[in-house]
């Protein structure tokens, strides 16, 4: 079994073996937000702080939030992610329909509830060890949220550009380009505040 780090209190369902290849293959396969999720990147398990109650983890790499032009602010291109979630497979698989922007069409997905706060926590220190106060709590969203999956929690430790986890400075809007001007031109043309140099 896998410590939770600085609880004594609580075991981690998970073997270490599942764990390193979970941080491998995030490394190995990072996302880009351009692809569907990777079956790799999850883990089935049970809960932390409801023994026996089922648990999916998900944990990638994440990149490209600024080179793209998504988010202003250099310091959150990068990022750690946790997602934590509680599977029903007793319940109806759920038909949800894709949004209009992403053409015609549904596709099946499982069931789940939100975990409580303690749970993700628990797993963001399993995951991030000390640097998990680092973390960005993201809470779950509703069902009637298109683009992304209800019930399902995310913790993310953004990194800088040598992937060491940091604490980003300002909002992710806030104009901070990289330091060496390689910040895409949507990042540093035409926006209020922006370089135009």
């Amino acid at each position: 079994m896998v410590d939770v780090w600085g609880r004594e209190d609580l075991t981690c369902p998970a073997t270490r073996q599942q764990i390193r290849r979970l941080v491998r293959m995030a490394y190995a396969r990072p996302w880009r937000g351009d692809t569907t999720a990777d079956r790799s990147h999850c883990l089935d398990t049970t809960a932390i702080t409801e023994p026996g109650r089922l648990t999916r983890i998900m944990y990638t790499l994440d990149y490209g939030y600024h080179a793209s032009g998504w988010f202003a602010n250099s310091d959150y291109e990068r990022c750690l992610h946790l997602s934590v979630s509680h599977p029903r497979p007793d319940l109806p698989v759920e038909v949800r329909q894709l949004p209009a922007d992403l053409g015609p069409g549904a596709y099946a997905a499982m069931r789940t509830e939100t975990p409580n706060d303690d749970e993700v926590r628990a797993w963001g220190l399993v995951l991030f060890r000390e640097h998990a106060t680092k973390a960005w709590f993201e809470p779950a969203v509703g069902p009637n949220d298109p683009y992304r999956a209800p019930n399902v929690v995310h913790l993310r430790l953004y990194l800088d550009r040598e992937n060491r986890p940091i604490l980003p400075r300002g909002e992710v809007y806030d104009l901070r380009p990289w330091d060496d001007g390689t910040s895409p031109a949507k990042i540093t043309e035409g926006r209020a505040g922006a370089d135009v140099r």
